[in-house]
């Protein structure tokens, strides 16, 4: 399955884009409208681990994730239905 994670900090831009290419596992990194940088993983379980440490570093460093793609939630958004009651826990007071 290939998926992509955004990143921004204030007017920058960073995705993470994984792709199995070949049978072989594999991260682009884009900044900005740089070319992407292509790096391969011997397997899954090392470019999870890159990945993570990744993402670890660009949240201390002022980054916050912004989208994730494909959007895998379904159904309707349940935070835009209307409440059929004002309080959610009646039985508290």
């Amino acid at each position: 399955m290939e998926a992509a994670w955004v990143f921004g900090r204030s007017a920058e831009r960073l995705r993470l884009e994984r792709r199995a290419m070949d049978g072989v596992d594999t991260l682009f990194i884009t900044v900005g409208s740089d070319p992407p940088r292509r790096l391969a993983f011997k397997d899954e379980a090392a470019l999870g681990r890159f990945q993570r440490d990744m993402e670890q570093l660009l949240v201390h460093t002022g980054w916050t994730l912004l989208v994730f793609e494909p959007e895998r939630r379904t159904g309707r958004d349940r935070r835009l239905f209307p409440r059929l009651h004002e309080r959610r826990r009646w039985w508290t007071g």
